[in-house]
């Protein structure tokens, strides 16, 4: 056992004070004179020795406190024979950096070449290889270190060559959280030092949000070995911006008719900004704007050093997809990928007569002129009688408007929702309350329709939940006022039973009667509309929300009526058959869901096929190198390279290291002060019952 602060153990001679505290004897100081003791002669008392101690147990509470005091200040450490090499042998975590900006020049090469020359050469030194960008990969373990540490250079070398720079952004809190985890999970490190190496660009659009809510272990020390380039800010970027919804409108009215207008650019062109940068300390000004195929004439221009700008996409022709931007010294952010407007196929279904489409008290009628085609949808909507036994094969939603079903039908429908799919029932005079339970699948009687009648007085929507998502479109309290929207008519659902729960309503009349009804049913959901949006029920068909309504019911079903914003690597593909811009076909599963790995066009799977633009993160564009005063702002213990080469690590600082590691896992000083709380406890208990006067017999 040794003690880390050897000093304190001075302080046990404070241990003195209770022993004379008990030797002193005081005679009583309050002497109170009783006038018949003036008839009594005073007696000398007889001699007692003054050296004689008293309350022996309290004396021996009071100097343990002492003694258990100034041990833990002290803090004793046992060091075993692992313990005594402590600081001789190190741990190392060889962090590589894969982002995208690590495709400059030979940066790649050159991270590699320092890789390999930070391995360790003793065999009682452990070592981990990892690649990181927006996640942490592993090449060479700490467990596979402890089985094949001989062969681990020739290994290790191997796995790096077999490796080059993606296209994602660089996520250094998270690589250097996920590391010093490694540590904690690993067996076998006790009596190394534990240190992390970067080596990396260090480039300032690097994001650190994972750190900021960890506190730093103190005994994992991080260094930094930067790699760099001439001419390394000579660099121009450029990314996408948002979409302008209402020049795209614009440009759509303005665009000759074609047979394609999904694929045509002139949309895209007139809709589109790029945002072009320039590093702070570039020495290049001039740049060129053009599409690499099928494109007009260039944009020139001239961009001075850490400036901004944002400038229209050039004029394309057909095929345009790729825009370059030339002038700069590293060409690695310098294409953007614009995919065309592309409506999303949706395929609708309506259960009915095919005849009333073109009669104006239909439901038919209204559904099929309010579902037009927009810049992101296209609705397409058939009919299949209630006599119909199948559904066609691709259907995304199902409307209701007739009160019985063919039980083929029925089955087929319960199938389509049990998959996945939204139906959408309007529940009519006549419905069988039997075919409602079970397209809802629920219990046999609990489900009760009361005919509908028309109403002295119109109603209105008094209750509508809008955080539903069937509902979403209302969620803005400006968009919530129904007090324009009359129903004449609806039909009274009145629900049993395990139903009250499993069917909420959504929306109510102002006369308490559900007017809206949702239930999920396997992975699908159905909703029940107790009156109908056409003439006869309700205004709801020639309103301002019947439009909305239904978009936000295409939205629940996963067709979003918005502009897709261009994806970036690392970003979550659609659960759908991909093929990469390298050509590879990737499937999706339920296990590993697919996420963009490489900038480029992507082509979703589907009918009719559609592109997917996947672009670079803007913050890799930021390659300035980082302060390292910003790591050392968050708590780690950080050294760079240029530290290292003049202030090299010590011997004995090493051993320091190593020892407050040891002594960190024993915490011999916090079992002392659970001893020292419990010994006060008992002196005080004692000596409060030393101080009771004790009843003297007669």
């Amino acid at each position: 056992m040794i003690w880390l602060f050897p000093l304190y153990l001075l302080g046990a001679a404070a241990v003195l004070g209770p022993i004379l505290m008990h030797l002193r004897r005081r005679p009583p100081q309050d002497r109170v004179e009783f006038s018949s003791l003036m008839f009594l002669d005073a007696q000398t008392p007889m001699p007692v020795s003054k050296h004689r101690l008293e309350h022996w147990l309290l004396l021996l509470l009071r100097c343990l406190v002492l003694l258990l005091l100034a041990f833990m200040f002290a803090r004793p450490l046992w060091r075993g024979e692992a313990a005594t090499a402590l600081g001789q042998n190190q741990a190392t975590i060889l962090l590589l950096d894969r982002s995208a900006s690590m495709r400059r020049g030979d940066l790649w090469a050159q991270a590699v070449a320092q890789t390999l020359k930070a391995l360790p050469t003793a065999p009682a030194d452990r070592v981990a290889v990892a690649v990181w960008d927006n996640q942490l990969t592993p090449l060479w373990t700490l467990a596979e270190d402890a089985q094949s540490a001989g062969s681990r250079a020739a290994l290790i070398r191997q796995r790096l060559q077999a490796t080059q720079p993606g296209w994602a952004g660089t996520d250094l809190g998270l690589a250097l959280t996920q590391a010093a985890s490694w540590f904690s999970r690993e067996t076998g490190l006790t009596g190394l030092t534990k240190s992390i190496v970067l080596i990396t660009d260090f480039q300032e659009g690097s994001q650190l949000e994972a750190l900021r809510s960890r506190v730093w272990p103190e005994n994992i020390r991080v260094k930094i070995q930067q790699v760099s380039l001439p001419r390394a800010a000579d660099n121009f970027s450029l990314t996408l911006t948002a979409v302008n919804e209402a020049a795209a409108a614009r440009a759509e009215a303005e665009a000759p008719s074609s047979p394609a207008p999904s694929t045509s650019p002139l949309a895209t062109t007139a809709t589109q900004r790029v945002r072009l940068g320039s590093a702070r300390d570039s020495q290049v000004a001039d740049y060129t704007l053009a599409w690499e195929t099928g494109g007009g004439a260039p944009l020139s221009g001239y961009l001075p050093a850490g400036a901004s700008r944002v400038l229209p996409v050039p004029p394309a022709g057909e095929g345009a997809r790729v825009l370059r931007l030339s002038g700069d010294a590293w060409d690695f952010d310098n294409r953007v990928f614009i995919a065309p407007p592309q409506p999303r196929p949706v395929q609708l279904l309506f259960i009915g007569e095919e005849t009333t489409r073109d009669q104006a008290a239909s439901p038919l009628f209204y559904l099929s002129r309010a579902l037009q085609k927009t810049a992101t949808l296209l609705p397409e909507l058939s009919v299949r009688p209630a006599t119909a036994t199948s559904l066609p094969e691709g259907t995304d939603i199902v409307f209701i408007a007739i009160p019985t079903l063919a039980p083929p039908l029925l089955a087929a429908l319960r199938s389509f929702l049990q998959a996945g799919g939204l139906v959408v029932q309007v529940v009519e005079d006549g419905t069988s309350a039997a075919d409602l339970t079970t397209l809802a699948g629920l219990p046999a009687g609990s489900v009760q329709v009361a005919p509908g009648r028309p109403t002295a007085d119109y109603l209105m929507l008094a209750e509508v939940d809008a955080t539903q998502p069937l509902l979403r479109p209302f969620s803005d309290d400006r968009l919530r006022d129904f007090t324009k929207l009359r129903f004449w008519k609806h039909r009274l659902l009145t629900l049993t039973g395990p139903a009250q729960v499993q069917v909420p309503v959504i929306a109510r009349f102002d006369n308490g009667a559900p007017a809206l009804l949702t239930t999920a049913v396997g992975q699908g959901r159905l909703l029940w509309l107790t009156s109908g949006w056409h003439p006869a029920d309700s205004q709801l068909a020639l309103s301002t929300k019947f439009v909305p309504l239904l978009y936000g019911w295409l939205e629940a079903a996963g067709f979003r009526h918005e502009q897709a914003a261009s994806l970036q690597v690392g970003d979550a593909l659609p659960s759908l058959p991909i093929l990469t811009p390298e050509g590879q076909t990737l499937k999706p599963t339920p296990e590993t869901p697919l996420r963009a790995e490489s900038v480029g066009l992507y082509t979703l799977q589907t009918q009719p096929p559609q592109l997917l633009a996947v672009n670079l993160p803007p913050e890799e564009s930021r390659i300035t190198p980082l302060d390292p005063a910003k790591l050392r702002e968050l708590g780690l213990p950080l050294t760079t390279a240029d530290d290292a080469a003049t202030a090299p690590v010590k011997p004995e600082e090493k051993e320091r290291l190593a020892t407050q590691e040891e002594e960190s896992r024993q915490h011999v000083w916090l079992w002392l002060l659970a001893a020292i709380l419990a010994v006060l406890a008992a002196e005080t208990w004692l000596a409060g019952r030393k101080r009771t006067p004790q009843p003297i017999a007669t």
